[in-house]
């Protein structure tokens, strides 16, 4: 008995080092990595909003549910070249503060709104969604049609994808990841192991394809501990998201570019029981419905691409934006 009390102590001694040293990373990261934009408060709590560049519409860019601004390094600058684009991080990631819970569609598409008012950045919006933010990007067009413009839905989520099988297969191989990256995280077990370089495939991917300048910045991201809780409350809201984006109904006619990845790999470490096969037929099925939202649409193929398109093909994004922004000059003239 007495053996066993020493080996709990040194436990609970091991984890509250590592907990204070984890404190200390974050703090020393915050110091380090100062946001690039500014902190807006949306009621109780602050929003990280980077916008660059000038002229009408504003081009709004929503994360994939992992990201935040920063997983648009690579598509802002350009857009920026043309017309003014806004990127933030949601509550919770990058540079913004937590949020209330429930974190559904819905309620993120309010804080955005929020934000954007906040900020004095007026419409017209032209809103760029990528994955999750697929979803909210729809939303936030449900609730505020007259401010859109167009829409651009890069590997987005679909309204059905949890009735199929093998996306929830997918889904549930993420969830079951969640709490121990929450548990390493909080204890500095992450943090140790990235200063080795030792990353988890799906970050080691994304790294690799940002400018060298972004990398610290991604991993500070990665490593705070309120990442991994985030990405969970999300992932719980997941269920309520897709009902509230099936209640929204259709984009009407509004102009719509749907980008869909078709390279040799969807996800860097796509769980051993998911058929590949299958699932890459079901998501390709869903990708096409998602162009029946609006009369017009098209969709564009990325054939060099993962699910993260905005590394591995960013360029695809910038075009999509700027035919959205052609057409809208167009019509304008017309």
């Amino acid at each position: 008995m007495r053996w066993l009390v020493r080996i709990l102590s040194g436990l609970v001694l091991l984890a509250l080092i590592g907990v204070v040293y984890q404190l200390a990373g974050e703090a020393l990261d915050s110091r380090r990595y100062p946001p690039p934009g500014r902190l807006v408060d949306v009621g109780g709590h602050r929003l990280h909003l980077s916008c660059t560049g000038e002229g009408n519409p504003t081009v709004i860019l929503e994360a994939a549910g992992p990201g935040w601004s920063l997983y648009w390094s690579t598509v802002q600058p350009e857009i920026a070249k043309r017309t003014r684009v806004c990127s933030y991080d949601r509550a919770g990631f990058g540079w913004s503060e937590s949020g209330p819970s429930p974190r559904t569609g819905r309620r993120i598409a309010t804080e955005l709104h929020t934000l954007l008012a906040q900020a004095g950045i007026s419409g017209p919006y032209l809103l760029v969604g990528h994955s999750l933010g697929g979803f909210v990007v729809r939303l936030y067009r449900h609730f505020h049609p007259t401010d859109v413009v167009g829409m651009v839905l890069v590997e987005a989520g679909q309204e059905t994808e949890l009735r199929r099988s093998e996306f929830r297969k997918f889904i549930h191989a993420g969830k079951t990841t969640l709490p121990l990256f929450t548990a390493l995280t909080a204890l500095d077990i992450s943090r140790l192991l990235t200063s080795f370089d030792f990353l988890p495939p799906l970050f080691a991917e994304q790294e690799a394809k940002v400018p060298a300048e972004i990398r610290p910045m991604l991993r500070a991201g990665w490593l705070q501990t309120d990442y991994p809780i985030t990405l969970a409350d999300e992932a719980v809201s997941l269920g309520e998201t897709v009902d509230q984006v099936q209640r929204a109904g259709s984009l009407g006619n509004l102009p719509l570019i749907v980008l869909t990845a078709t390279g040799p790999i969807w996800w860097p470490d796509m769980s051993a029981d998911i058929d590949q096969a299958k699932f890459r037929e079901t998501w390709l099925q869903l990708q096409t419905e998602l162009t029946n939202l609006s009369s017009d649409s098209r969709q564009i193929f990325a054939e060099h691409s993962s699910h993260l398109i905005n590394f591995d093909q960013p360029e695809l994004i910038v075009d999509a934006v700027r035919q959205l922004l052609e057409t809208g000059k167009q019509a304008h003239r017309q």
